[in-house]
């Protein structure tokens, strides 16, 4: 993956780095035991290493729930993630439609400030014809307030724009 990949993936921290390494080596010992327990029958010394791996796959999972609460427990993750692996969802999913939310309530917002801005610049507009002396405090009320918004680009817009630039 090259570096401008926002799917590439970003190193864990040596405590979650261990974590997974402890869950690949229990995620090894249960396809042995599976080995063992499916070939039970056919091998004598099965018995005795299926046993040995059942007794192994109980001291990793021991050690694993000891160190993970030491180790992770800085580790927040919310609970929605937490849901949504629990039936069976992928956690990604989670993450695109909680951006394309905030998304949705960052236009909304945009909007409602592009309202008031809207309504501060007609205001002021009424304020300059109606008490032209108050213009220098509207003036400073203006630019105490910040620049008024560009224009947003609509589709009748960029289709001038393109109209405009095919005549050049």
């Amino acid at each position: 993956m090259s570096s401008t990949d926002p799917t590439a993936q970003i190193p864990a921290p040596p405590a979650l780095q261990d974590q997974e390494d402890r869950l690949r080596q229990i995620i090894e010992t249960l396809l042995e035991l599976a080995i063992g327990v499916h070939d039970y029958e056919s091998v004598a010394q099965s018995k005795e290493a299926v046993v040995a791996r059942a007794n192994l796959l109980t001291s990793q999972l021991s050690d694993l729930d000891h160190t993970a609460k030491e180790s992770v427990s800085d580790v927040l993750v919310p609970r929605e993630i937490l849901q949504y692996i629990e039936d069976g969802r992928n956690p990604n999913v989670y993450t695109r439609e909680f951006v394309e939310l905030l998304v949705k309530q960052n236009q909304f917002v945009y909007g409602k400030m592009r309202a008031m801005r809207d309504f501060r610049d007609v205001l002021a507009g009424q304020i300059r014809e109606t008490y032209p002396e108050l213009s220098n405090e509207v003036d400073l009320v203006l630019q105490n307030t910040g620049p008024s918004y560009p224009p947003i680009l609509t589709e009748e817009v960029k289709t001038e724009e393109q109209g405009n630039d095919d005549r050049v």
